[in-house]
């Protein structure tokens, strides 16, 4: 290994694995680098048998962030890591408890770690009812970032800076049922998760050290638009009238079986991004580093058309 260049890890473990980002990282892995030993983690026994039939050249393991046995057996020998958590993990106890046992490990010479803020996010803009639900994506991705930051483990951030295109699953029903994109009104970029899975392996097997300590934000580079005009381009792909309705009357009457807690605090959630929301820019650092065009939003709908309006 020439001087500068980083070590492309020999064995990579991911969490999450049964997710839309872990589980097309691990079938590109497969593809373009055969050689290098794959462990899949699951922290719900039920996903066990699934990962193993959906990558059965990988090993799969039961751990969690809180369990310390579990976690040990987890990451030793491991070089390369992929780490991603659940919405309302306590990242202070999950990445302290991670670090400490990379660290004795001794074997991490990449670890990729998913976000999802705002850049340059100031967190005393954050308003009260999301500071007070404690757990929310903003108060606790920029304390795992702070753990890792301090660590002095060789990590590379990335950013999640749009909204993931699989999303609009969550709004199928007001979809098929009334044709209507029942959402709360806010413009984002956007970008499909298994883009994203390829950005994460491609950095896995590239050799560039200035990587490492890197926060690179991703979007598609290609789409920005508010919701009132993504069912406008609803529309033009799906050949047929969506509106949109951003109340927070439809909001909250259409996915009441969320509750009225967590309905609340994805209003404000939303809210929080609107009113930030002139820091978001398209970037090509996806493109780049895929070496093609991400997935377009008009391409992603065209392709889920069928089952979006119709659940086929």
């Amino acid at each position: 290994m020439r001087h500068g260049q980083k070590k492309i890890p020999s064995t990579i473990l991911f969490f999450g694995a049964a997710a839309h980002i872990g589980g097309p990282l691990a079938r590109f892995l497969r593809e373009e680098a055969p050689q290098i030993k794959l462990r899949l983690v699951t922290s719900n026994p039920a996903n066990c048998d699934v990962l193993r039939r959906e990558h059965p050249h990988a090993e799969v393991v039961l751990a969690s962030y809180f369990d310390l046995a579990s976690l040990e057996k987890a990451v030793d020998g491991m070089e390369g890591i992929f780490v991603l958590t659940r919405s309302g993990t306590n990242e202070t106890d999950a990445m302290t408890n991670l670090v400490v046992l990379l660290k004795k490990a001794r074997s991490a010479v990449h670890v990729i770690r998913l976000l999802g803020l705002q850049p340059e996010a100031n967190r005393r803009r954050i308003p009260p009812s999301l500071r007070e639900h404690g757990l929310g994506l903003p108060i606790q991705h920029p304390i795992a970032k702070e753990i890792l930051d301090e660590s002095g483990l060789p990590v590379t951030y990335l950013n999640i800076g749009a909204t993931f295109m699989d999303n609009f699953y969550w709004m199928k029903d007001g979809l098929r049922k009334e044709r209507k994109l029942i959402w709360p009104e806010r413009l984002i970029p956007y970008i499909d998760p298994p883009d994203i899975a390829e950005v994460a392996g491609r950095l896995f097997l590239s050799d560039n050290h200035r990587h490492i300590g890197q926060f690179h934000t991703l979007n598609n580079g290609q789409d920005i638009l508010r919701f009132s005009e993504v069912a406008d381009l609803m529309t033009k792909v799906f050949r047929e009238r969506i509106v949109h309705d951003g109340t927070r009357v439809g909001f909250f009457e259409w996915y009441r079986e969320l509750g009225e807690t967590r309905l609340n605090y994805l209003w404000d959630f939303f809210q929080y991004e609107q009113e930030n929301e002139v820091v978001w820019a398209r970037n090509d650092f996806v493109e780049r580093t895929l070496g093609r065009k991400p997935v377009s939003l008009s391409e992603w709908l065209a392709e889920h058309r069928q089952a979006l309006l119709f659940g086929m």
